[in-house]
């Protein structure tokens, strides 16, 4: 039996306390366009790339007793030929970025948004897994 078809990742829902200082991060410091602002539910929609998009939510349950997470580690693929200006980014932005180096998997970068989420940015692409 094979598994359910998913082509990746559509939401991430982060909690975050101060959400004007979470949106500066995500949208100024990343760069990641605003896309929804939920007023009512505090919370704004950025997009990550062109197929995820990243919920920053004041602490809340949400639809079937969804929650975010607090202080969730994760990581976005950036392609290797985008890495160092990921990181000439962040620098620009006040982060010094941690960086692992993975061998063949490449190195990666670790900053840490204003709720304590840590963000991996990293040139290797996991569908290597599937091959």
């Amino acid at each position: 039996m094979s598994g359910i078809p998913v082509t990746g990742v559509n939401e991430l829902v982060l909690e975050v306390v101060d959400l004007a200082a979470a949106e500066r991060f995500y949208a100024e410091v990343l760069g990641f366009p605003v896309v929804e602002r939920w007023e009512d539910r505090e919370a704004v929609w950025v997009m990550a790339g062109d197929r995820t998009r990243i919920g920053l939510w004041r602490p809340q349950v949400g639809l079937a007793g969804g929650r975010g997470g607090v202080h969730v580690h994760y990581a976005m693929h950036v392609p290797p030929e985008h890495y160092e200006a990921t990181l000439a980014r962040l620098r620009a932005h006040g982060y010094e970025p941690e960086e692992h180096d993975f061998g063949e998997r490449l190195q990666a970068a670790y900053v840490t948004d204003p709720d304590g989420h840590v963000l991996e940015f990293w040139p290797w692409d996991v569908a290597e897994h599937l091959a």
